[in-house]
């Protein structure tokens, strides 16, 4: 008797438990994924990473209809309601992440384009030639030295000093100045610092 009580307690503060986490979701997409055990399986973080299906995404379009779909093959007895939630809560967490990936793939390409040449496609630089980026203290802010952002948009005369050797060429400006592709690049320079 005393072991059934118990049972009856511990399933009670279980189920309990269950539902105050699936009311306290922020929407209906999370109390759908809540209920149906997503995070079993997925962990709750559908920010991890772009999903596999949204590298066909085009700005403008809906993201919801490619993560249903890809949602629906996986899953395909999800009923059509709890498919159409689900894929807007995860699209909405979606967004920030491919924008930030699209980001860096316009400063990839941009680099690509209009810096790879001079300055190696791995930021190494040309011996004699183009100073390395990767590792330079030029791409840090110093009141001593124009601003990565001027250089881009005007260029830069030698000579300069980067990782203690000097240097004399001329950069001149790569022909970026669309404020959004400048910022891409900024954003893609990072990574060599």
């Amino acid at each position: 008797m005393r072991f059934i009580l118990m049972l009856s307690l511990v399933l009670f503060v279980a189920g309990l438990s269950f539902f105050v986490y699936t009311e306290s979701a922020d929407s209906p997409g999370q109390r759908a994924a809540r209920m149906r055990g997503c995070t079993l399986c997925h962990s709750g973080n559908f920010t991890a990473q772009p999903l596999p299906c949204l590298r066909q995404w085009k700005h403008g379009t809906a993201l919801s209809p490619l993560v249903q779909a890809a949602m629906l093959q996986q899953h395909p007895k999800l009923p059509g309601k709890d498919a159409e939630l689900l894929a807007h809560y995860i699209s909405l967490q979606q967004l920030p992440l491919l924008a930030e990936s699209r980001k860096a793939e316009r400063g990839a390409a941009l680099y690509a384009a209009k810096c790879a040449v001079c300055h190696g496609a791995k930021g190494e630089g040309q011996p004699g030639s183009y100073p390395p980026l990767r590792g330079s203290e030029w791409l840090s802010p110093s009141p001593q030295r124009p601003s990565v952002e001027h250089i881009i948009r005007n260029g830069l005369q030698g000579p300069i000093r980067v990782r203690g050797e000097m240097w004399d060429s001329a950069m001149l400006p790569p022909g970026i100045s669309d404020a959004q592709d400048i910022r891409a690049l900024l954003n893609y320079l990072e990574q060599f610092r």
